[in-house]
């Protein structure tokens, strides 16, 4: 039911703004922002579900708390700047998004860095 309302909140703003957009674009860009925020906030809740399925299952495979706080984070952020990069993208803002898709990028290695320290330390260890 929740996909329907979804669907229901994507039509609807896409109509409007293809109403508006002829004579006033930058309102038209307003409410696709506003629907786009929307849907991302009526999402976002679901997926408490999925971070404590992968945090229980973690613990199960004895897998350090840290690295699967890490791993959500990151997944997290990959998400939140392809939300953000569109919505630029969507504004005419093509260089805008360019660059936030570089600094996205560069979060994303800096921080998984600690995983990647961890791999290969552990495949030193099991070299003899």
């Amino acid at each position: 039911m929740e996909i329907i309302k979804l669907i229901g909140v994507a039509i609807l703003a896409m109509t409007i703004c293809l109403i508006i957009r002829p004579k006033r674009p930058e309102m038209a860009n307003f409410i696709a922002i506003l629907a786009g925020v929307t849907i991302l906030l009526s999402v976002i809740f679901k997926l408490n579900f999925i971070i404590e399925s992968i945090q229980s299952l973690a613990q199960k495979a004895n897998i350090p708390s840290v690295y699967i706080t890490l791993i959500i984070k990151l997944i997290g952020i990959a998400y939140l700047m392809e939300f953000a990069i569109q919505l630029c993208n969507d504004c005419g803002e093509k260089s805008i998004a360019s660059k936030l898709e570089f600094g996205g990028k560069v979060i994303v290695m800096t921080m998984s860095f600690p995983i990647l320290l961890s791999i290969v330390e552990m495949i030193i260890n099991i070299i003899p």
